[in-house]
């Protein structure tokens, strides 16, 4: 009897310890930070700034959450006082400088901003220990007056220094004007879970890079970590279509937030229980370029999403455009046998490509990127993307490229672009990338 209570006990004990460590009250709005453990909304719910609209409120019974839109608000204005870094705050790219605003066409914002103030600032959230068993993360923004397809921005976004792709197409799709802000709800993928265990998480929107005077501003920022079902939700429908051929792609993988679906053999989609706000769709397949989209749905709403996606080409002019848009290019031409860094033939053309971008701009200076899926350990992962950077600088420098100029680099299973948990994922994770050294 004894060593049976004994053994009931010591699962109670494990089972508890399965728990979160206390249970809080959600903070109220005005809170400019909060940790809500076990609430509502999530296992964990971590808040920076406080949920405001910039400091000029709501309409009354107004909710953010829901999708509506709020009257647009002046500007400029000034940060209510003790307003957490990077919120409630007109914004600028850390490349623009004054010239910048009075020779190039910009938005309202940039006209009215100052330096230093308006130098982009990350956003800190304490998320302290998670959850021991995590299923999902997503990040809520409340972001206002983004307008990257309009005024040719090119915002990059990081998680304690390390990019996030899918966070990065997701901001530079959004065309924002009223002024008005939205929420927006993104995925984290799980290989970039561990950045949030380091205790403290510090988000950066930037454009580091164009000198586009296009001004930007954040409410607040939300990490949820297992979020329970959304309050307010939407959903979409849509087609994945061939932009040439006008024909279905099959399969295609579809996304927004925690949302997921499989394009038909007609190419329709439908995607359930996303949460309202701007709502930013993600098409992806292989051999085809990513397709987003960005939807203003209010809660209930049913968003049309139709996607053209155009076929992967990697001719030099190709990769030169790719890099003039995103700053880098992800390569699929470069084929190589499983667990291999051996170049195979099929991927002559494609280094004869990189070959002719790199000889087109003496001088300059090339990281050559390897990545993988996760399929395999993390170490073998690590060492075969640095082995395929390398093959590939041993390419072009057997073809008179010089060895300074090139920065072999790699990343392994860390930097996914799309989900692992899907093949046409796995496929569009394992690249090569190419960008400008600094």
């Amino acid at each position: 009897m004894h060593r049976r209570l004994i053994v009931l006990m010591s699962i109670l004990i494990a089972l508890l310890g399965q728990l979160p460590a206390q249970t809080t009250k959600p903070a109220p709005w005005s809170a400019k930070t909060e940790r809500t453990v076990g609430g509502p909304e999530a296992d964990l719910v971590v808040r920076t700034g406080d949920i405001n609209n910039l400091g000029f409120g709501w309409p009354q019974g107004f909710d953010p959450f829901s999708g509506r839109s709020t009257p647009p608000h002046g500007y400029p204005w000034t940060p209510p006082p003790g307003a957490p870094s990077g919120t409630d705050r007109i914004m600028l790219g850390s490349a623009v400088t004054p010239q910048d605003v009075a020779t190039r066409s910009g938005d309202g914002y940039a006209g009215s901003a100052q330096r230093p103030d308006s130098m982009p600032q990350p956003v800190t959230l304490a998320v302290g220990d998670l959850p021991p068993k995590i299923d999902a993360i997503v990040f809520q923004m409340f972001l206002d007056d983004f307008q990257a397809p309009v005024w040719h921005s090119r915002f990059q976004v990081s998680l304690n220094g390390t990019r996030i792709p899918s966070f990065e197409d997701a901001v530079n799709s959004l065309e924002q004007t009223g002024p008005i802000g939205k929420l927006v709800t993104l995925k984290l993928l799980p290989e970039y879970w561990p950045l949030l265990r380091t205790g403290t998480v510090k988000l950066l929107i930037d454009d580091p890079t164009t000198h586009e005077p296009d001004g930007y501003a954040i409410d607040f920022v939300r990490i949820l970590v297992n979020p329970h079902p959304f309050k307010y939700q939407v959903s979409i429908t849509g087609s994945v279509m061939d932009a040439d051929t006008h024909r279905p792609v099959p399969g295609a993988s579809v996304t927004a937030a925690l949302a997921t679906a499989n394009a038909d053999p007609q190419g329709k989609f439908a995607l359930k229980e996303v949460p309202a706000g701007m709502v930013v769709v993600k098409a992806n397949a292989p051999g085809y370029d990513d397709g987003v989209l960005s939807l203003d749905l209010s809660s209930g709403s049913n968003g049309q999403a139709d996607f053209q996606l155009h076929k992967h080409q990697e001719r030099a002019a190709d990769l030169e455009r790719a890099i003039a848009e995103k700053g880098s290019v992800s390569i699929y031409g470069l084929h190589f046998d499983p667990g291999s860094a051996t170049l195979r033939p099929d991927s002559t053309p494609t280094l004869q490509a990189i070959l002719t971008l790199i000889n087109g701009k003496p001088g300059s200076r090339w990281i050559i990127a390897g990545h993988t899926d996760n399929q395999g350990t993390s170490d073998l992962n690590q060492k075969l993307s640095e082995a395929r950077a390398a093959s590939v600088v041993a390419w072009l420098t057997g073809h008179g490229v010089t060895a300074s100029r090139l920065v072999p680099k790699g990343f392994g299973m860390k930097q996914p672009v799309a989900d692992n948990s899907t093949e046409s994922g796995r496929a569009l994770n394992r690249r090569v990338e190419i960008a400008p050294a600094p």
